[in-house]
């Protein structure tokens, strides 16, 4: 009965604990997802001419995450001025790595 409650209570927390992931890609065990964030309205004509830069933050354990996975921290990276289209790219495994990596590009 002891290993019924706490495999009930396991699920419960496991459950409440991955619903705090606020990002669209989410794997209970293993993520590695790219997708893309809306930027500007503006059509892009020519990809070859665009630069990029990136950024990302790591988090081990849920207890420590280092790292600037922002925006701006990728356009310094990459001398962009004007953004035209963001991707964001996530590897998880569980609770113990977490890497998110922000890309960005534009002019």
């Amino acid at each position: 009965m002891k290993r019924f409650i706490l495999g009930i209570l396991m699920i419960v927390c496991l459950t409440l604990f991955s619903l705090g992931n606020k990002a669209n890609a989410m794997g209970l065990f293993y993520t590695n997802a790219s997708y893309p964030l809306t930027a500007t309205g503006t059509k892009i004509t020519n990809l070859s001419n665009l630069k990029s830069g990136k950024s990302d933050c790591l988090n081990v354990l849920w207890f420590v995450e280092v790292g600037d996975a922002g925006i701006e921290k990728a356009m310094k990276d990459g001398q962009i001025k004007k953004v035209s289209f963001i991707d964001i790219n996530e590897k998880t495994v569980f609770i113990f790595f977490r890497k998110i990596t922000t890309t960005v590009y534009g002019e």
